[in-house]
């Protein structure tokens, strides 16, 4: 049987909205939004071996509308829906349970296709998740193939060959070559809000935590520009390899409440701004502490 979590998009966007002195969220160049809360179609699969909240399907609520299915086929192991979490009053996510490593069990990932490939050379994305203490584990990829042979061309957020870690990739040429990559930067197993801002042209990229820069340095510097952006991969990398194969093996283990992607620059600001405005928001929604303010005009 399939639930869909409906939601009056107009009526919700309003309740966002800030004082008269800022912005309201602000949509331009917003290229991905995925809710837990929002276009969510899940099936019961417990009979055969899933589970009753299975996540059959997830549509993105931007203007792109982009429609994500599991990658597999298999019913054993897709992500479900928890529809209440505490840690993040009472909202729902999606649970993977990715093995991470080289040896892995394969958790089935989201695979969307966009309408038509975009530029994503500069950008803003934010996730907000929680993720336990496994290594190389991936919760986002947006690249232009969605496999790991053929050049990924885009940008991937993942737990570290560091369990307590995380970093950011943000390719530019075939396989791994010509990308622009942090160090790890430390990160408990809690819920938070992950973003990272990026210029491939400037080769510059920020990894912050709950509105705070974490000063994490690039390990690899390049300024190719990528290749146009094709695929989100949510639960996984390199999903298109067959299971198994060793480039596939970035499956996720942990919890997605919200994506937000951009493609532009919001700025780094927690208190002004665009940045300050969409930190806010998922702040408040989710009660997570951190350093973002209610934003001021400048």
């Amino acid at each position: 049987m399939k639930h869909i979590i409906p939601i009056i998009f107009g009526i919700w966007l309003s309740s966002i909205s800030f004082s008269a002195e800022t912005k309201p969220f602000p949509p331009e160049g917003l290229r991905l939004w995925l809710m837990a809360d929002a276009g969510i179609t899940t099936e019961d699969n417990s009979k055969e071996g899933g589970s009753k909240t299975d996540v059959a399907r997830w549509i993105d609520q931007s203007r792109e509308k982009i429609v994500l299915t599991p990658a597999y086929k298999s019913l054993l192991s897709r992500p479900s829906l928890v529809k209440k979490v505490s840690e993040i009053r009472g909202n729902p996510a999606l649970q993977f349970s990715g093995k991470g490593g080289s040896n892995f069990e394969v958790t089935d990932a989201l695979i969307g296709r966009f309408n038509k490939s975009f530029d994503l050379n500069r950008g803003t994305a934010f996730l907000v998740t929680s993720m336990p203490f496994i290594s190389t584990i991936s919760p986002m990829t947006l690249s232009a193939t969605a496999d790991s042979k053929t050049g990924r061309g885009g940008l991937g957020i993942r737990r570290g060959g560091k369990s307590d870690s995380w970093f950011c990739v943000h390719y530019g040429g075939p396989g791994n070559g010509k990308k622009i990559q942090s160090h790890e930067s430390k990160l408990d197993s809690k819920f938070h809000i992950l973003t990272v801002t990026f210029d491939k042209h400037k080769s510059e990229l920020e990894m912050i935590v709950d509105g705070k820069n974490t000063g994490t340095k690039l390990r690899d510097k390049s300024t190719l520009p990528l290749e146009p952006i094709r695929f989100v991969q949510v639960g996984g990398h390199g999903i298109l390899d067959p299971p198994g194969d060793p480039g596939a093996e970035w499956f996720f283990n942990g919890k997605i409440a919200e994506i937000l992607v951009f493609d532009r620059i919001l700025g780094n600001d927690p208190k002004t701004g665009s940045f300050a405005v969409v930190g806010n928001y998922l702040q408040r929604k989710y009660g997570i502490s951190g350093n973002f303010a209610k934003p001021i005009s400048k």
